[in-house]
């Protein structure tokens, strides 16, 4: 199988996401000679902030000697992007050499190649790929939810994390948060460790509860006391007080102020872990966190005009990015360059990220069915001048441009497949410029 058809075999495999079961999964690796069981595995769940914990945890473990497996979704260019090893995306040669072997398998199980889904295919290709690669660890981000999502297939992960809970995939996980939450909480298993972010206390009591009726000793985020020593669009120096390590001074170069929290995790985590007896310093968290670029998360991707991408593609994402808009550019006019997926909350969404908004450039992802027309969006909002709706996302940047100038900010949020697409065009004008 060439890395073509490799990605013709991955496309045909996209099926809507559903409640099922993991007895698939299961059965699979069961074949496969059960990689899984060969990883120590950190499993990251929760609504926002997994990859960008995932991020944190990868850098650090790294600096301390370690060689780290990452799989994370969504990507922002190329699918490879999921699967890393030290930051080194998987080669085009092994993601089809390891499609080939799932291609079997499928094969071998249902007597037809294509049954696993675009996930499931994912997550089997990584356990694989990471197995036979001897990682040292794994930092694995569910995809959607926890108790029934692919990768919960592991039985006996080194350490849970369970990130910032809200409303995401409600026609999945349930109409609440707390329905969400117990969903989130499916990660956790007997006697495991577990990181917990400091959600609301409704939320937080839930987690807390299932981990203590499977005698997972907590670990809290709250537990590290953060003092903010600067704040600007070009990251966050702060310090971290965690009674196991002391003072850390903390310089992070991901802007956004609750990148903040999502650290204090990562070092609640890194306390976890030395507990367990895996041996991270200080300093390997001060080094690690100094290193640290996750893009699309409130990145500065551009100057003259600063272009700012952040995903933002749900409601608690919007709120955190309206957050970020009033305080990191207070005074500046801002443009809203916004694509918007299928979802029961686009109105609130929407509406939140832009009432920070002078101007408003509605458009979609290139290639995303699931976006919702760029006119449905204008309609809900009714009433607020200066939006303009331009289906093809390079020309509604080009028109976020026009209005901006030089001097003003473009916001592109609501997607994180939009964020990818606008990613990738202004890094190949940044070439052409170059050249």
């Amino acid at each position: 199988m060439t890395y073509q058809q490799a990605m013709l075999y991955l496309q045909a495999s996209y099926k809507p996401d559903t409640k099922k079961g993991l007895s698939q999964m299961a059965a699979a690796l069961q074949i496969m000679g059960n990689p899984q069981q060969r990883l120590k595995i950190i499993h990251v769940a929760g609504t926002n902030g997994k990859g960008s914990v995932c991020a944190m945890l990868a850098a650090i473990l790294s600096e301390a000697g370690y060689n780290v497996g990452k799989f994370t979704s969504p990507h922002l260019h190329v699918v490879n992007e999921r699967i890393a090893i030290n930051n080194s995306i998987i080669s085009n040669e092994d993601f089809a050499r390891y499609m080939s072997k799932i291609a079997d398998v499928s094969e071998k199980m249902f007597g037809t190649a294509d049954t696993f889904s675009f996930f499931e295919i994912l997550t089997l290709m990584a356990f694989d790929y990471f197995a036979e690669q001897g990682v040292d660890f794994v930092l694995l981000e569910v995809g959607i939810g926890g108790r029934l999502d692919a990768t919960n297939v592991i039985k006996s992960p080194l350490l849970a994390v369970i990130m910032s809970i809200g409303l995401d995939h409600m026609e999945i996980l349930g109409n609440t948060v707390e329905e969400i939450a117990k969903e989130k909480a499916g990660i956790i298993k007997q006697n495991c460790p577990v990181v917990l972010y400091p959600n609301t206390n409704v939320v937080y009591n839930i987690i807390a509860d299932i981990a203590t009726e499977k005698n997972a000793k907590i670990f809290s985020a709250s537990d590290v006391d953060l003092q903010i020593l600067n704040f600007s669009e070009k990251g966050t120096s702060f310090i971290a007080f965690h009674e196991y390590f002391g003072k850390i001074n903390i310089e992070l170069n991901l802007p956004g102020f609750y990148q903040q929290q999502n650290a204090a995790c990562a070092i609640a985590a890194c306390v976890a872990l030395n507990k367990t007896g895996i041996k991270i310093t200080a300093e390997n968290i001060c080094r690690g966190l100094a290193q640290v670029n996750w893009g699309g998360r409130m990145e500065i991707a551009a100057k003259n005009p600063t272009i700012v991408l952040e995903g933002a593609h749900n409601l608690q994402g919007a709120h955190a990015a309206a957050k970020n808009m009033v305080t990191l550019f207070d005074g500046k006019e801002i443009t809203l360059l916004a694509g918007i997926l299928q979802s029961k909350q686009y109105t609130e969404i929407l509406h939140t990220m832009s009432k920070h908004a002078k101007n408003i450039v509605l458009t979609k992802p290139k290639y995303d069915f699931k976006a919702i027309p760029p006119a449905e969006l204008a309609a809900a909002l009714t009433g607020r001048e200066n939006v303009h709706v331009i289906e093809d996302c390079v020309a509604a940047l080009k028109k976020a441009k026009e209005i901006a100038g030089t001097t003003g900010v473009i916001f592109c949020a609501g997607s994180l497949y939009l964020v990818g697409d606008i990613r990738a065009v202004l890094i190949e004008n940044e070439d052409d410029n170059n050249d």
